[in-house]
């Protein structure tokens, strides 16, 4: 029966007493226990907690109190990463200190996240606006600099004209515009701080081998990297009058992952920048190569990221010679080439790539194929087929016949080229040219010349002074707080670096400071470090797979190479969860009006019920979008409700059937549990009360059931606990062990499908009836509030496999 409860007053008693008693608190690391350390992203502090933060917070707390009544030592800690673009615009937007805005919603969302009633760890917790934390954030970068892998550079960024700062391309969306604002981004030619990731983009592909990651956020990885294997190869340029007196190479250096196709070069083709670099060395070029090679820059700052299938180009003059058959060929500007990619020139071969069959198809240039599908095949006269994959070499001299793969090597060493890879990924680029952010502790001396802040000056503190209105001028370049800051410590004449860094770097190493967070003299103890890392699991994101995920490994590596971390890699397992989508099924945004406020929801049902319901939308491991839809709630709050009027049905004497139902349960939760099927345990639970409710249990089984809901409903099992006198916290007890005598008559959980697409499982004996399954179906608020009311035009049962109930498509529609 439904036994009302007080879920405000239940909630405000026990957030007193669990931070009274200290029961989540990690203390100091007893050997004795397995450790397990569990983390969640850390949330930016944007004022108030939406539903889909407590999807990422609130859901993995399962498994942390899970892990906890195993008997392992979990930490579980939380933090804020709060500076950034959202903050600094919201206090544009406010006219106030983005400083102030910013600890005033680390303290409210402090109160929300205490809400949750999860089982945090906050006497480890770390802030990234606190100058205690990012000293270390600047003196990791002053290592990084002294060892070369921070450097000040000049080349190509991504400036956003919307956010008035450059950003990493990563943070550039796949149509070419900022993922903060949504403004096309443009390139541009300017001096940046960069760290050195491409140095470690070996050990970034490797490593995820040992990694106990869904294969596919491993491949989102590679992807992103994109080591190609290939060849590097010296084409001699002719003598040309408009070259002499400059300083522009006498080679052009191509990367290429087909040499096996040398002897098929017609002409080389390079990138404008690559042209205007030439320029700017003193080639005397044509008035209508400068103008191309600007044109296509400025284009390219306009449409930086969308495809342009025009094929254009500029006949330099210039000739190279093909170091394979000694033939002269033509040097073209070409728009399809880009100067941040390779070496900004490629040796064009028309009949084995498409672009370059385009353009040497428009431009009246040789195409010479010499490369044949199969040895059958093998002629020596040139074909206008394009072909692109690998084959038998034709028109390759002592080279014909052999396949592609043996020639690669044998024409690389041929022509004196070099087997080689290349990769995708270009350095970090972590200057940004706002306030809110992590000051770059560096200073110049009177000549220009960089010095890192030594160490006893930091941190190396955000000055006040500043007017943070984003001009595209750096904001710290209007401080003279900073200037007069930089000339007491260093002398005379001497400037600050006036960028701050990019918030990406601040959340690429909290994870260690978590472990060390009061050290004052390192940036984390050895001993932390033997006793916590690597990181257990990690629940994340999917949106940060190719961000946060890539830069934080990046960090831990570059930190190993420096022998400041023990471990190569920080994350052991990587979970990725979806998103919680609005009302209307769009991504939750303020701007759509469709955002839910999960603390309306809290006061109405309860933390507890908000928890289990996030947890029976799916299962949490697979990156499923799921919409918000209200319509199962309540029956959440029932089964509660119905859980807390449980002592009523207490008895006696249980039949077998009860007993062996319980460890079932609990056999079944177990294994849910370790799998991140929360969706699926929380049915099982109902299962278990629905039968109760009919013929009884005893106290004993009573106390093992609310043992084994205790990390699905935190607060109402602490209350039923304690209102049935039990010592100690239910949070603190062993969770329950089945026993496997009394499970022989064994069940099989069977998907249900309605019209064709999987909705959730059921459990039943291999001999059930369909009339048996409908029953259980019913009983899971999950299936039964998609198909109440409407049509079932067709059961498919199989016993044992499955259920597909196929009920009117337009009903389906209006009720999912």
């Amino acid at each position: 029966m439904h036994k009302r409860f007080d879920h405000n007053q239940i909630e405000k008693k026990w957030q007193k007493e669990w931070l009274k008693s200290g029961i989540y608190k990690v203390g100091k690391r007893d050997d004795s226990k397995e450790k397990a350390y569990v983390l969640v992203e850390w949330p930016y502090p944007s004022g108030n907690l939406h539903i889909g933060h407590w999807y990422a917070f609130a859901v993995p707390d399962i498994y942390v109190r899970y892990q906890r009544m195993i008997g392992k030592q979990v930490m579980f800690p939380i933090g804020f990463d709060a500076f950034g673009l959202p903050a600094e615009n919201a206090a544009i937007k406010h006219n106030v200190n983005p400083r102030k805005w910013t600890e005033g919603n680390i303290d409210h969302m402090k109160k929300q996240l205490n809400s949750m009633g999860n089982a945090f760890s906050w006497d480890k917790t770390t802030s990234s606006v606190d100058p205690d934390y990012y000293k270390w954030t600047q003196w990791m970068f002053t290592e990084f600099f002294k060892n070369d892998i921070a450097y000040r550079g000049e080349g190509i960024v991504n400036w956003c004209p919307g956010c008035n700062t450059v950003i990493a391309n990563e943070q550039v969306q796949a149509n070419g515009t900022c993922e903060r604002c949504d403004n096309e981004i443009e390139k541009k030619k300017m001096p940046q701080w960069m760290l050195k990731i491409t140095d470690f983009a070996d050990d970034l592909i490797d490593d995820l081998n040992q990694l106990d990651w869904p294969e596919h956020i491993k491949e989102a990885q590679r992807n992103w990297i994109g080591r190609s294997s290939g060849a590097e190869i010296d084409f001699k340029l002719g003598a040309n009058p408009s070259l002499q007196n400059s300083t522009v190479n006498c080679t052009i250096l191509v990367f290429t992952t087909r040499p096996d196709t040398l002897y098929g070069v017609t002409f080389l083709a390079i990138s404008p920048e690559k042209a205007q670099d030439w320029i700017e060395a003193g080639w005397q070029a044509s008035d209508e190569i400068q103008e191309f090679a600007a044109k296509e820059i400025e284009l390219r700052a306009i449409k930086t990221f969308k495809e342009d299938t025009d094929k254009r180009g500029v006949d330099t003059g210039i000739t190279a010679t093909n170091p394979a058959n000694g033939e002269e060929i033509s040097v073209w500007v070409v728009n399809y080439v880009l100067g941040d990619v390779g070496t900004g020139a490629i040796m064009a071969v028309p009949a084995h790539d498409e672009r370059d069959f385009e353009f040497a198809s428009k431009f009246g240039i040789d195409i010479r194929q010499v490369v044949n599908e199969t040895e059958s095949a093998l002629r020596s006269t040139a074909s206008q087929k394009i072909h692109t994959g690998a084959g038998v070499l034709i028109n390759s001299q002592e080279f014909n016949g052999m396949s592609s793969e043996e020639a690669k090597e044998a024409i690389t060493k041929k022509v004196g080229g070099k087997m080689t890879n290349t990769y995708r990924l270009r350095d970090w680029s972590i200057g940004r040219q706002r306030y809110w952010g992590v000051p770059i502790p560096i200073v110049y001396s009177p000549e220009g010349v960089a010095h890192h802040v030594p160490k006893k000056h930091l941190p190396w503190l955000l000055p006040n002074d500043v007017d943070f209105t984003p001009t595209g001028v750096a904001p710290l370049a209007k401080s003279e707080e900073l200037k007069k800051r930089t000339e007491e410590i260093f002398g005379k004449g001497w400037t600050p670096e006036v960028e701050t860094m990019d918030t990406f770097v601040d959340s690429s190493w909290y994870y260690l400071r978590y472990l060390d967070s009061q050290n004052d003299e390192d940036l984390v103890s050895q001993q932390a470090q033997k006793d916590w890392m690597p990181i257990d699991l990690y629940f994340g994101g999917a949106e940060h797979t190719t961000m946060h995920l890539l830069y934080s490994r990046f960090w831990q590596k570059a930190l190993k190479r420096l022998g400041l971390v023990n471990d190569s890699e920080p994350y052991k397992k990587r979970v990725n969860r979806g998103l919680i989508l609005g009302p209307d099924g769009n991504k939750m945004s303020k701007s759509k009006g469709n955002v839910v406020d999960p603390d309306k929801q809290v006061e109405l049902v309860g933390a507890d019920t908000v928890k289990m319901y996030l947890a029976f939308m799916g299962p949490y491991g697979e990156a499923v979008n799921y919409p918000w839809d209200l319509g199962g709630i309540a029956g959440l709050k029932r089964f509660l409700e119905r859980v807390y009027g449980l002592r009523d049905h207490v008895i006696e004497e249980e039949t077998k059937e009860v007993i062996t139902l319980l460890h079932k349960t609990i056999k079944k939760v177990t294994k849910d549990i370790e799998n991140f099927k929360f969706n699926t345990a929380i049915s099982a639970l109902m299962i278990f009360v629905n039968k109760v409710e009919k013929v009884g249990l005893s106290k004993r089984s009573l106390e093992t059931f609310i043992k084994l809901l205790a990390p699905f409903a935190p607060y109402l099992t602490e209350e039923i606990w304690s209102e049935l006198a039990l010592k100690k916290s239910v949070h603190s007890q062993e969770f329950p062990k089945f026993d496997p005598s009394l499970i022989i008559d064994l069940e099989i959980e069977i998907g249900v499908q309605i019209n064709g697409k999987m909705r959730g499982s059921i459990t039943l004996a291999p001999e059930d009836s369909e009339e048996e399954a409908m029953k259980k179906v019913a009983l899971i608020p999950q299936l039964n509030d998609r198909i109440i009311g409407l049509d079932i035009k067709k059961i498919i049962y199989v016993p044992g496999r499955i259920l597909n109930l196929i009920i009117n498509e337009k009903e389906s529609n209006s009720s999912s």
